[in-house]
């Protein structure tokens, strides 16, 4: 045989040396984001760390994750371009220091989302489900350009550090680009009434599910943070965003005990969860809103992983407490000594009780199952050592921000707001319990209220502990 007829034979398993018309997206991307790095235009602070770590490791694990959950899905090299490319869009939109490159970025993952959300194309609920995310995406994408533009304006330059330095006083320009800013965060974060794509996003594998809480649904956290001077500037936008984020979290956390199945329940707790971190921006407390943003993007990301091996035929077991009264005033002896030693530091007063009171009552709930002896004992102190670790970590990261801004509610106002959700917990376990029933035009009202499926896709009947 004449060697130079020879052509190299395709090794199975070997690396492909040509790349497909597809591939060139991906790399493209990356090669944008090492010529923002070669450049100088990329910038290491500590929100755009925690927000490329979070994607980078999340996206690894997904991708591990969907190499066996999605062995059988022709479109799985499809699924595995779109997620990298939206890790690469989500480490660009951390590190970037321009903000124009960084509104770029954030309409590339806007559509790199949308594309996973129709995965499964031919369904007519997942082509759907990614019209109305793209819909959503698109007035965010709208909106973060306008404030972009009249930023860089207002500023003569696009660099982040420079917009951040000049915006010190309130105007009409930057009061309207904080506003901006707000609808940008609320459509990412899946804020009312822009949920309605996230409970639609449903019909989407569920790798996918979990991908959205590696940098995306909670970047509006990350934005604001990064833009947080502009924000200080219009106290009517915090105040906007307060009250959007408390209506998230009362209504999210609503939906999510009404629905039986196991990935709308978890999507209607993202919903309320992100109320939380938002309305925790609003007041300042940018360092616990980012630390909520990590916490809570590796936790749910874990859930939604693990949301298929719940399934089962078997009754389930009462996840609320029945008499819920104990645990609220052991709650309430604890956050009235954090008020008293806290009062001093308003700014991390309402984060700091928000933390522990969670971890409590999930202590409280947890406790029905306890083993009982020696392991009985280690399991009930592990709470507690997270209680003291989370609420330490807190308290250091807000001490050690130096851009910390005015607290937007009194000490005594937020105690306010932290004795409505805590009377809202009580309601919630009451319910969940059994002890009390929910009027039936109410459950019908938040059971449709996402709109999340259709009738032609299966549910699951499983109800697991939710964050």
């Amino acid at each position: 045989m004449n060697p130079t007829t020879m052509t190299a034979p395709a090794t199975k398993g070997g690396l492909a040396l040509r790349l497909k018309p597809a591939d060139w997206p991906v790399f493209g991307l990356g090669a944008l984001l090492a010529a923002t790095i070669a450049t100088g235009h990329a910038t290491v602070t500590t929100p755009g760390v925690a927000l490329s770590g979070l994607g980078i490791l999340i996206a690894i694990v997904v991708l591990a994750f969907s190499r066996r959950q999605l062995r059988a899905d022709r479109r799985s090299d499809s699924f595995t371009r779109l997620a990298t490319s939206l890790a690469i869009a989500t480490v660009l939109l951390g590190l970037t220091a321009d903000a124009m490159l960084l509104a770029a970025a954030w309409i590339v993952s806007g559509r790199l989302m949308a594309g996973l959300i129709g995965h499964v194309g031919e369904w007519s609920e997942a082509r759907d489900a990614a019209r109305r995310a793209t819909i959503a995406f698109t007035i965010g994408d709208v909106a973060l350009i306008g404030a972009v533009t009249l930023l860089s304006i207002a500023a003569g330059s696009s660099d982040i550090v420079a917009i951040r330095s000049v915006v010190g006083s309130s105007s009409l320009l930057t009061t309207t680009a904080a506003f901006l800013l707000v609808i940008a965060a609320l459509a990412r974060c899946a804020i009312p009434p822009f949920s309605n794509w996230l409970m639609r996003s449903l019909a989407a594998p569920t790798p996918v599910s979990a991908l959205m809480h590696a940098g995306f649904v909670n970047a509006g956290g990350f934005l604001l943070i990064q833009f947080a001077p502009v924000l200080e500037t219009s106290p009517h936008a915090r105040y906007a965003l307060f009250a959007t984020g408390v209506v998230a979290a009362l209504v999210g956390s609503a939906i999510m005990l009404v629905r039986a199945d196991v990935k709308g329940s978890l999507a209607a707790s993202t919903i309320a969860q992100m109320g939380f971190m938002l309305l925790t921006v609003a007041l300042g407390a940018y360092a616990a809103a980012l630390w909520h943003m990590v916490a809570h993007g590796l936790f749910k990301a874990w859930l939604f992983l693990g949301s298929a091996g719940t399934i089962s035929t078997r009754p389930t077991r009462s996840k609320g407490l029945a008499q819920p009264w104990p645990a609220l005033i052991a709650l309430a002896t604890i956050v009235g000594a954090i008020f008293l030693i806290e009062a001093r530091r308003a700014d991390t007063l309402l984060p700091v009780c928000l933390a522990l009171t969670a971890l409590l009552s999930a202590m409280a709930v947890a406790s029905r199952s306890l083993p009982r002896g020696p392991l009985g004992a280690v399991v009930a102190l592990m709470p507690g050592a997270l209680i003291a670790l989370n609420a330490a970590v807190l308290v250091l990261m807000t001490a050690l921000q130096p851009d910390a801004a005015q607290p937007l509610l009194s000490p005594y106002g937020q105690l306010g707001i932290l004795s409505l959700f805590l009377a809202g917990w009580v309601w919630q376990q009451r319910i969940v319990s059994g002890e009390q029933a929910l009027p039936p035009s109410l459950f019908a009202r938040l059971l449709h209220a996402g709109n999340a499926l259709t009738t032609s896709t299966p549910v699951s009947t499983t109800v697991i502990a939710k964050d």
